[in-house]
């Protein structure tokens, strides 16, 4: 995978990084970053400024409730794995009993 250069305009100032991620995945992240983007924009009364501090914030937020999600679904998982190995365990030694 080469590395690419990567085009993001936000609040009239255009901002250019490079990035050696999947084409798919480059789209994904600014498709996403357009429609918050748009979110924001309803809100013309802000500044650019304020406009890309309220984007970073909505972002973070979802990141943290994504992250303690992801945290809770892993716990019940890991739950849900132990139980079944402890029923398929009984049930094993139930076949060497009979």
């Amino acid at each position: 995978m080469s590395e690419r250069l990567i085009e993001f305009e936000f609040a009239g100032n255009r901002f250019t990084f490079r990035a050696e991620l999947p084409e798919e995945e480059i789209e994904e992240i600014l498709a996403y970053l357009e429609d918050r983007k748009r979110r924001i924009k309803n809100r013309r009364q802000l500044s650019p400024l304020k406009q890309a501090v309220v984007l970073l914030l909505e972002i973070t937020a979802e990141l943290v409730r994504l992250r303690r999600e992801h945290r809770l679904l892993s716990e019940k998982i890991g739950r849900e794995a132990v139980r079944l190995s402890e029923t398929i365990e009984r049930e094993l030694k139930c076949l060497g009993c009979a």
